[in-house]
């Protein structure tokens, strides 16, 4: 390799560096997510970078602690669980994001809680509504399969909550 190709290398690394570096000041990514973004630029005019150098770059901020699929399983976890997901729910979506198992596994919400969050979720005002009519609670089930509870669950926490009503 040259002297001049490999400072176009360590410009185009030091480039990419700084392109995930604004990336990651805007919020936490997995690794998939940022190698994704790197390879795959917004604007039209830009080449792709090499998929190695990609690689060395992720591993470089992994190396720095800039980049960690756990920090992000967790991070991502949490803010999935508040927006009503079961422990399922968060599973299934940080698998499909390219967190791998082992972090996803560490980052899950307790599965014994997804009862608690069932319940506080039909008590709150938009599926409290909806529990009045048979439609509606069609409706609130189908969005709940959605959010990763099983059946029984939901069976448990709709009776539970019709008894609370009474």
């Amino acid at each position: 390799m040259t002297a001049t190709n490999n400072t176009e290398t360590n410009t185009e690394e030091q480039s990419l560096l700084e392109r995930a570096g604004y990336i990651l000041a805007m919020r936490e990514h997995g690794r998939l997510e940022l190698r994704r973004k790197l390879l795959h630029p917004r604007k039209k005019d830009v080449t792709p970078p090499p998929v190695d150098l990609v690689d060395t770059v992720l591993d470089r901020l992994e190396e720095l602690g800039l980049l960690d699929d756990g920090r992000y399983a967790r991070q991502a976890a949490e803010q999935l669980t508040r927006k009503g997901l079961s422990a399922t729910g968060v599973r299934r979506e940080l698998l499909a994001r390219g967190v791998e198992q082992e972090a996803v596994e560490a980052a899950l919400p307790p599965a014994e809680e997804d009862a608690t969050r069932l319940e506080a979720l039909l008590r709150q005002p938009t599926y409290a509504r909806k529990l009045a009519s048979e439609r509606g609670r069609r409706s609130v089930f189908q969005a709940l399969l959605r959010r990763g509870y099983r059946h029984g669950e939901i069976l448990r926490a709709m009776d539970i909550t019709d008894n609370m009503d009474e």
